[in-house]
């Protein structure tokens, strides 16, 4: 038990009661940004897609969210923690999937923990050859400011957006 008699001591104590007090408020408050879920579906010419990043952009005001389909073209967005969604606000959308061009494949089952799974991806590298992409989804929506695709995130509600596009015709 502390003594709070004398000044020193009591100025002692009054601080200890204020940095208790501190502590308890820091815990207060809601936890993360504050994201609400989001998710939804982009079809390409009617169809899902799997792969496809989808990018939810606040411009300058705020932070960005993403996320990647499945393979029924089905999203869920993250911004800090996996799947935390969005904060609520107003987003311009950007989808891409960009496709390995040539002959280079990539190993279907890869651990990034085992050395020989990753020997396997780097053996089939070419330094000397340039690897090229190309996107799967027209280029005009791999830009947020020109795909014309936006969202309102609210913060309460469901936030589900559903995203049609067009593939790209070029090979």
């Amino acid at each position: 038990m502390y003594n709070c008699d004398n000044q020193f001591n009591g100025w002692n104590c009054l601080s200890r009661v204020l940095l208790v007090c501190c502590g308890f408020l820091v815990g207060c408050g809601k936890p993360g940004l504050g994201t609400v879920p989001v998710s939804g579906k982009i079809t390409v010419d009617g169809s899902p897609m799997e792969g496809v990043m989808v990018v939810f952009d606040s411009g300058q005001s705020g932070r960005a969210a993403s996320g990647i389909t499945d393979a029924q073209g089905m999203y869920t967005l993250t911004t800090e923690v996996s799947g935390d969604g969005a904060l609520p606000g107003s987003y311009k959308v950007a989808v891409s999937k960009h496709e390995n061009v040539g002959d280079f494949e990539r190993p279907k089952n890869v651990d990034p923990n085992d050395p020989k799974s990753l020997d396997a991806i780097y053996s089939k590298v070419d330094p000397r050859k340039q690897q090229q992409s190309r996107n799967a989804i027209a280029d005009m929506y791999a830009n947020p400011n020109g795909s014309g695709l936006v969202a309102e995130v609210k913060d309460s509600g469901e936030n589900k957006f559903d995203f049609q596009v067009k593939g790209n015709k070029k090979k």
